[in-house]
């Protein structure tokens, strides 16, 4: 697995060694545009000098635009106050074709953005990716403190591919049917694998939900909810899923990689939605 570093709008990304940065951007089109929602501020650990861990943890819900523009990288975070980015491999993956304007993101409660592949799949160095950082990070940080996992059992996120035909008349997309969840503890700002211990990884095969078996015209996999326990992230670059939940999580990507999606024909288009973060027994 290789890990992003860039936290820049298109065509400035820089690769380093296991999926976090790049601003989400507007690119080309039908991108992010602020509608001056609410400015999640983030916040730090709470008041009390202890805290008892619990394994229920609101981790991400819904998304809004920061007003303003970019900030520290990112276009947009998470009411809980963690930044959200994204990025791609460069040349083979165009980044941020397509991204939800805030008034989608309102009305559906996920951000979804849209890739193009360049190549067939097959490859993993091909990717893409949206990470969330952890809850009450800010805007601003400096330093990343994880959100504690260690009595949690179970990830719950909800997530997909909502590719539709008429995002491409004349090609063809959504065949990315695996998306790869990836759980981190890197605590520097650079997020550049330089403070992590442990970063493990699933391959979640997605439900496929309103296809039209005739014509593929209706979304070919959508968005669900799914429920993974965490003893299945066992594919790891750094550490152990038991080190993770001893240490806890900065951030939580969902990628899209050529090795796990061969299907990807040079041209298509997928899409990476992300909506609800959570963690449960």
């Amino acid at each position: 697995m290789t890990t992003i570093v860039a936290k820049y709008s298109c065509g400035a990304l820089r690769l380093a060694t296991m999926v976090m940065a790049a601003g989400l951007s507007a690119c080309n089109g039908g991108g992010v545009t602020a509608s001056a929602p609410l400015v999640p501020t983030g916040g730090g650990n709470g008041g009390g000098t202890t805290v008892t861990a619990s394994p229920y943890i609101l981790y991400a819900s819904n998304y809004v635009v920061f007003p303003n523009g970019q900030v520290n990288g990112s276009f947009l975070a998470s009411v809980q106050g963690g930044n959200v980015y994204a990025g791609s491999s460069t040349p083979n993956v165009i980044y941020g074709n397509y991204s939800a304007a805030a008034s989608t993101i309102n009305a559906t409660q996920f951000y979804n953005i849209q890739y193009q592949w360049t190549v067939a799949g097959g490859n993993a160095l091909d990717f893409a990716f949206v990470s969330v950082l952890t809850p009450g990070s800010g805007q601003t940080f400096t330093a990343l403190t994880p959100a504690d996992i260690s009595q949690a059992g179970k990830l719950l996120i909800q997530m997909g591919n909502t590719y539709t035909q008429s995002d491409n008349p004349s090609g063809s997309g959504g065949s990315a049917n695996v998306f790869t969840v990836v759980l981190n503890n890197d605590t520097s700002v650079k997020q550049d694998g330089s403070g992590a211990t442990a970063i493990c990884s699933f391959n979640q095969t997605l439900v496929t939900i309103g296809r039209n078996a005739a014509t593929g015209t209706a979304s070919p996999l959508g968005v669900y909810n799914y429920e993974i326990p965490l003893s299945s992230f066992t594919t790891c670059s750094k550490g152990s899923i038991t080190m993770l939940q001893s240490t806890g999580v900065t951030s939580i990507a969902v990628k899209i990689t050529g090795d796990q999606n061969t299907a990807i024909k040079p041209g298509d288009l997928n899409t990476i939605a992300v909506g609800y973060v959570g963690f449960t027994l």
